[in-house]
């Protein structure tokens, strides 16, 4: 077993994601061109946009350029799914605090 794996994206629809990025660009427009905009959007479940993919893909390219680690890209997939959910873990928990607060029947075990 060679320990190199290969990150495949979720193969559900990422168009809510997709459709975030397309506003995030009509957002930002304006900005000076310049500067080089991209859109990042992931969804709750992990499903990222394609503009947000490309970049990613080649950030995972540069990272393993300079540091010849051939699983940057994976790596960097993983602390975003990671950041994903705890992203989701602090939505969860701090509608159970509210919950909890206004009515102690409620129990949610993480």
């Amino acid at each position: 077993m060679s320990g190199h794996t290969s990150f495949k994206p979720p193969q559900q629809s990422c168009s809510v994601a997709n459709e975030a990025e397309e506003k995030k660009k009509s957002k930002y427009s304006n900005l000076p061109s310049l500067l080089d905009f991209t859109p990042i959007a992931v969804e709750t479940f992990g499903a990222v946009g394609e503009s947000a993919m490309d970049f990613l893909q080649e950030l995972g390219r540069r990272i393993t350029n300079t540091t010849a680690e051939q699983r940057s890209f994976t790596f960097l997939m993983q602390r975003l799914s990671v950041a994903v959910q705890r992203g989701n873990a602090l939505c969860v928990t701090g509608t159970a605090l509210s919950s909890r607060s206004q009515d102690n029947e409620v129990t949610l075990l993480l």
